[in-house]
């Protein structure tokens, strides 16, 4: 903020905006499609009642504007780091906003709100592993697998997770992390099926794998685009794309991997 502006100004649209930001921030930090990050930041500094109130936002940063004749321009850029898919926080963002532009809370407490739902933890490693072992189990039960496949998608799964673990300190590249979490995955199966040959190893690679697609950003891709938010699709949309190309990568280099080293013994 300039120097010279004044408190009373300070303790109007400033809070509205601190507020728009950090909403947007978590929004988009949270795997939010564009158009709502935009809407729910518009609709929170357009509480204002200032004459423009301008919102841009891509996959990696915001800029966010409040303007009026009256006073000196705020303008802020926001450098978007790191995204995961969560939900739970989005949700909670969309009724916090609710909620100030019903007037029910004031800008102060839609603030210590927000920060309140940055801080929280994520959801305990062990129940996300647990909800993953199930989902890959059941997958392989749709896709047709029987009581082996079902298994074996379960030990491909839990080692693929422990990989994770392994991985998330080594790698901040997602990209490596999904094509070595898959190599685990066709590791485990080649081996399962050398050991057992009445396995069906493609359904439960396609089992293990399913969690690791991304649907979310798929999804998102369709409806910025849908939006007219043509940037935002393509981005999401690369970011699909990569995502894939790394789990193709993985799983083939997994069995071309296990089936080189068992043909050397």
């Amino acid at each position: 903020m300039p120097e010279y502006q004044q408190p009373n100004l300070l303790n109007g649209y400033q809070l509205l905006y601190d507020a728009a930001m950090l909403a947007g921030e978590i929004t988009l930090e949270s795997g939010a499609e564009i158009f709502r990050v935009e809407d729910t930041m518009r609709r929170i500094m357009s509480l204002s009642g200032l004459a423009s109130v301008e919102v841009f936002a891509t996959t990696t940063g915001i800029f966010a504007t409040l303007a009026d004749p009256s006073i000196p321009p705020v303008t802020q850029i926001r450098r978007i780091n790191s995204r995961a898919n969560n939900l739970s926080r989005i949700c909670q963002v969309n009724e916090v906003s609710r909620e100030l532009c019903r007037g029910d809370i004031t800008p102060e407490e839609a603030i210590l709100r927000l920060k309140e739902i940055r801080s929280l933890p994520p959801y305990p490693k062990k129940w996300v592993t647990a909800a993953v072992l199930l989902s890959t189990m059941g997958f392989a039960v749709l896709f047709g697998g029987r009581i082996g496949e079902t298994l074996v998608s379960g030990i491909a799964c839990a080692a693929m997770q422990l990989a994770g673990l392994v991985l998330a300190e080594r790698f901040s590249n997602n990209f490596m992390e999904n094509l070595l979490k898959t190599l685990v995955i066709a590791l485990v199966t080649e081996a399962c099926c050398l050991l057992f040959p009445f396995l069906n190893g493609q359904t439960i690679i396609i089992s293990a794998i399913m969690p690791l697609v991304p649907g979310v950003p798929i999804t998102n891709a369709i409806r910025d685009t849908l939006q007219g938010d043509y940037t935002a699709g393509l981005s999401r949309a690369a970011e699909a794309f990569v995502i894939a190309l790394a789990i193709a990568v993985g799983s083939i280099a997994g069995m071309g991997l296990f089936r080189f080293i068992s043909g050397l013994f």
